[in-house]
């Protein structure tokens, strides 16, 4: 079951993704921009959801799960640029978290200037 809904879920994430591309070229009405537009806030939303519940620190797990949640909510609020900010902010807070995360959940220690050691 589990396996079926993240080929579901992989399947509609191309379908949003071919149609954003396609919109560059046919320029579709705006309903139909805004209906690709809001399918991919919620995909972002929900896989966010999803990897915030396997997360093993508490705190990343709640700041992942809370910029799903926004994210998913954001689609159904009127447009306002404080909502379009903290929407930017919700998608790349947990990018930025899983980036400088190891395995464990815990960050990683980078100092400025030194090169990362590649495990071989």
């Amino acid at each position: 079951m589990k396996n079926m809904l993240f080929k579901l879920f992989k399947v509609l994430i191309w379908i949003v993704l071919a149609g954003k591309v396609l919109n560059w070229f046919l320029h579709f009405d705006d309903q139909v921009n805004h209906l690709l537009n809001t399918a991919m806030f919620c995909l972002i939303g929900l896989a966010y959801l999803v990897v915030g519940y396997s997360w093993d620190n508490k705190l990343t797990s709640i700041v992942m799960v809370t910029c799903g949640l926004f994210l998913l909510v954001r689609n159904f609020l009127p447009q306002h640029i404080a909502i379009d900010i903290l929407g930017i902010v919700s998608i790349v807070t947990p990018l930025l978290i899983a980036r400088f995360s190891n395995k464990k959940g815990e960050p990683t220690k980078i100092s400025i200037g030194q090169k990362r050691e590649e495990n071989r």
